[in-house]
């Protein structure tokens, strides 16, 4: 033997041991789970109250006290605001009286008729024509007296409508009156939305929707929890795009005690689902490597401490990170989902056993 074959035999050898003296490197694996296919998409959209209030006084006036400000949550019933009340209790007041002096007309001409019945058709001082004016005249005083109590009601109404009180449960999301402001009947100067059902809005292109409207499957995530998943469904479907976007806003309810972690404003992620197709394993698309021009992954062999590359089949790249495999490798198999690019089959490997970050 050549000293030159036998200096690369010694240094094969040694090289050979120090890479089986390795300590194995930890690596990140998940299991393959085989699921029917799903065609699902995804889309971000605005957390919404369902009702949106606008809340104006049913009378004008003078703004007296605001007892609100944006943010606030209220109850129902809640006063908000209030007007002036001075022309208010001054109209009670005056159709108080009105309404005891028709009150007292209506005494008067009951006892009038009640005095002409007494006497009888068959007495001398009976005269029909008189006995139709006082029958008539009670008709009127009772009519007037109606009346009054009518339009007594009436402005105690208004008297109360000089407090703005709100309708349902609720956050104040719009102010537009200050103390001192005048008002008119029914203009806008509170906004409320209430929160006993809050929706997602997202907005779907028109070559989408009929993938909406078959979806059979809905998961909500919050931007702000993204780990926890919310159920939901699709209450209204947009009748007209949007002159700008040309998209359609789906609005998708928020299903069961949800409503309550569900902030107005947050940001969501609505993925629509259905089942299609064979059954496939969602990995992250990471862990598909190229070996010899083939999509291939490794595979952990626990016992040898090595990772096993295995030629699969693609059956589509999904747009969130993901790839869905259809074939290659066994349903629970541990594939290496980080740094599988790396890996090589001479290289001692282990599950990480650490915390996932």
């Amino acid at each position: 033997m050549s000293p030159i074959i036998r200096v690369a035999a010694c240094l094969l050898a040694v090289s050979t041991a120090a890479v089986a003296e390795q300590p194995p490197r930890p690596v990140r694996v998940e299991t393959v789970v085989f699921r029917p296919m799903q065609d699902a998409i995804t889309y971000a959209g605005t957390v919404q109250a369902r009702v949106q209030a606008s809340l104006g006084f049913r009378v004008a006036g003078k703004v007296t006290e605001r007892m609100v400000d944006i943010g606030n949550h209220v109850a129902c019933g809640q006063i908000l605001a209030t007007l002036d009340p001075a022309d208010a209790r001054l109209a009670v007041e005056a159709d108080m009286q009105s309404a005891r002096a028709a009150e007292a007309e209506a005494v008067n001409a009951r006892a009038e008729y009640a005095r002409y019945l007494r006497l009888g058709r068959g007495s001398p001082a009976y005269i029909a024509s008189e006995f139709d004016k006082r029958q008539a005249a009670l008709d009127g005083a009772e009519a007037r007296l109606a009346q009054a109590q009518r339009q007594l009601a009436l402005a105690h109404d208004q008297l109360d409508y000089t407090v703005l009180r709100a309708d349902a449960d609720g956050v104040i999301t719009g102010l537009s009156l200050e103390p001192g402001q005048v008002v008119a009947a029914g203009q806008t100067v509170i906004s409320l939305a209430h929160t006993a059902e809050t929706e997602i809005v997202v907005d779907v292109p028109e070559n989408r929707l009929p993938d909406i409207r078959a979806a059979d499957g809905m998961v909500i995530r919050l931007w702000s929890e993204p780990d926890k998943e919310i159920k939901g469904r699709v209450r209204e479907i947009g009748a007209l795009a949007d002159p700008v976007s040309r998209t359609f806003a789906v609005k998708v309810t928020v299903l069961g005690q949800a409503n309550e972690a569900v902030g107005l404003g947050m940001t969501a992620a609505v993925r629509f689902s259905r089942a299609a197709g064979p059954s496939v394993a969602l990995l992250p698309a990471a862990a598909v490597v190229s070996a010899s021009g083939v999509p291939s992954v490794w595979v952990l062999d626990a016992p040898a401490h090595r990772a096993v590359a295995h030629p699969v089949q693609v059956a589509s790249w999904l747009g969130d990170g993901e790839v869905a495999i259809s074939g290659g490798v066994s349903d629970g198999s541990q594939v290496v989902t980080a740094g599988a690019a790396l890996l090589d089959a001479t290289m001692p490997v282990s599950a990480w056993a650490g915390a996932v970050r």
